[in-house]
């Protein structure tokens, strides 16, 4: 041993010490001896110094050498002990053993202090490595990883607690016990395959792979195994030592972000990831309906800001939005006019939004998305020309048909009062007829197709509004309604006249008096009467334009009545009256939000 090996030797001769430290300083080259003659300075040299092992005497005044040894090992239980006494028995030696001493030995002459400086030497060297050992039990129980230790036979010689909870057998079943007890045959032969490298001359002193551990119960367990050799010199291989990691969790997060990037190369829409932290905030991801919408390869794009798609007709204040949003760290989403690669142009809904740390909310990339509206915006031109073009036609008919229709019905009522013709009142009712038919058309082309500000309206007080500007002859009206509706009230009031019309038309036919009847529901309200009711043949088709059970009517009342409730969003259907009339159900009404009391 080279180390320095530091004795304390306690005896009350001072003769003794003198021999004995001159002896061990001889046979020990690295022993360094502190002598002292009363245990009680013993006990204080311990507390104040570090030693590798204590020599005491057995007979000495105060204190005897085993009063001495149970006095030490309260503060100081590892540290080796021996017992050299002078007055030797059969006794002290038993109870010296029984206590837990080192050693015994008898004073005497060379071959006795012979044996006590082998003894002194093989007692420190047990106690290091025992302290050693120790030492690295705890750090490897305080990593927490499981560890295991194979001998040269391929047994199980070591595994701490941590590997025991990972494999769900307790330690006992470990030990002595063959790796195949928690793999299988695949990865017993890596494994092998891993430590022949490793005692190759040529490959890493450690070798990292993936293994499958088989617990006791349960699937098996994806791991990472660090594996080393255990020191040895020439051929006298002792065995492996190895650190294993669980990586289900590694593994499953692994598999889950290798489907988000599945997911987001196979969108249907253009992606695109940008980081901030480089200069210009350039993309370091583009998918593949990026590439295939733009005509840029992922080499052409990634690395460059994704304003090189702008062009000459591209909208600056939409660009301008964009800059705003990535400024103040917000979701913006705009249309802009961008140019694919051979240069032809396409409209792109361009949708960003901020990726942030989860930890401190802190921005550290942009997503954004890009679909083509070309087509979108192509249907949406026509649509408008075409709206332009019917505003135009209905503005015609306005003016250019009903100038002469008047000048007609004028000139027939004046020919009516001359002649008394019957001819003429049937001339007449036709002249009535076209100018519905214009009313109403004009009412279809200039309602619109939504509602853009709607506004809480009283549903009873317009209804009986409504009511008092339609022509009821003898019809009636009952109100069971309260509540308000959010919508438009001008076209609510036109809906509620076309229902009334509908009802009083329908309804007076085998009676001389209607009575309608206006109920709330739980999400809207219905309109119903007393007459013959709707045929269920034409039901289907009731809210088309034209479609009337009634000789005379123009059917453009109920298309008016479906336009009205579809642009408010509701729902409206025809059934039967309780009394077998026609029933109109207005659905889907959204209501104001009280008031807060004050």
């Amino acid at each position: 041993m080279t180390e320095r090996i530091d004795v304390l030797h306690v005896d009350d001769d001072p003769s003794v010490l003198d021999l004995t430290e001159a002896y061990l300083d001889r046979e020990l080259a690295s022993a360094s001896v502190t002598s002292v003659t009363e245990p009680e300075t013993g006990l204080e040299r311990l507390d104040a110094e570090s030693f590798d092992c204590v020599v005491s005497d057995y007979d000495m005044p105060g204190m005897d050498g085993l009063a001495f040894f149970e006095t030490l090992r309260k503060d100081h239980p590892a540290i080796p002990f021996v017992l050299y006494t002078g007055k030797g028995s059969e006794e002290i030696a038993s109870r010296a053993l029984n206590a837990g001493v080192t050693g015994y030995f008898q004073k005497g002459g060379p071959e006795q202090l012979q044996r006590l400086a082998t003894r002194v030497q093989q007692a420190v060297e047990e106690f290091r490595t025992r302290r050693a050992a120790d030492r690295y039990s705890t750090v490897l129980e305080a990593l927490g990883y499981p560890v295991y230790v194979v001998d040269e036979t391929g047994t199980f010689d070591y595994v701490n607690e941590p590997f025991a909870e990972l494999t769900g057998y307790d330690r006992e079943e470990i030990l002595g016990s063959k790796p195949d007890l928690i793999k299988d045959e695949e990865a017993v032969q890596k494994a092998e395959d891993r430590l022949g490298s490793i005692l190759s001359s040529g490959d890493p002193d450690i070798q990292r792979f993936r293994v499958d551990i088989v617990p006791k119960e349960g699937d098996p367990i994806p791991c990472r195994d660090h594996m080393a050799v255990l020191p040895y010199e020439g051929e006298e291989f002792d065995g492996s030592v190895g650190i294993l990691r669980d990586v289900s969790v590694e593994a499953a997060r692994r598999e889950e972000l290798e489907t988000k990037r599945r997911a987001l190369d196979e969108a249907p829409v253009g992606i695109t990831i940008t980081d901030p932290s480089l200069p210009d905030n350039p993309m370091v991801y583009v998918n593949d309906e990026f590439v295939e919408m733009t005509g840029y390869d992922r080499e052409e794009a990634v690395g460059v800001n994704c304003r090189f798609l702008q062009g000459p007709d591209t909208d600056e204040a939409a660009v301008a939005e964009l800059r705003k949003s990535i400024d103040a760290e917000e979701p913006a989403s705009v249309e802009l006019l961008n140019y694919r690669r051979d240069g032809t142009p396409f409209w792109n809904r361009v949708s960003i939004a901020p990726i942030r740390e989860a930890e401190n909310d802190r921005v550290t990339g942009w997503v954004g998305f890009q679909e083509d509206i070309t087509a979108f915006k192509e249907r949406e031109g026509a649509l408008r020309r075409q709206n332009e073009r019917l505003d135009e036609f209905a503005g015609i008919v306005s003016h250019d048909l009903r100038n002469p229709l008047n000048v007609a019905r004028g000139r027939v009522d004046l020919a009516r009062e001359e002649t008394g013709s019957d001819h003429l009142e049937a001339a007449v009712d036709a002249l009535d007829r076209i100018e519905s038919i214009v009313d109403h058309t004009l009412t279809l082309a200039r309602e619109g197709e939504t509602v853009g500000d709607p506004e809480p309206v009283d549903l009873a007080a317009l209804a009986e509004d409504s009511w008092g500007t339609v022509d009821t002859d003898e019809a009636s009206l009952e109100v069971e309604l309260d509540g308000a509706a959010l919508a438009d009230p001008d076209r609510l009031r036109n809906l509620f006249e076309n229902l009334f019309r509908n009802a009083i038309e329908h309804g007076s036919v085998d009676c001389d008096a209607v009575t309608v009847r206006i109920g709330g529901l739980e999400d809207g309200f219905s309109v119903a009467d007393d007459g013959p009711g709707i045929p269920e043949e034409i039901r289907d088709d009731l809210f088309e334009p034209g479609e009337s059970d009634s000789d005379g009517n123009t059917g453009f009342g109920l298309a008016i009545v479906k336009e009205i409730a579809t642009a408010h969003g509701w729902d409206v259907s025809v059934t039967d009256s309780e009394s077998g009339g026609a029933r109109f159900e207005i659905r889907g009404i959204a209501r104001p939000e009280a008031k807060p009391a004050e």
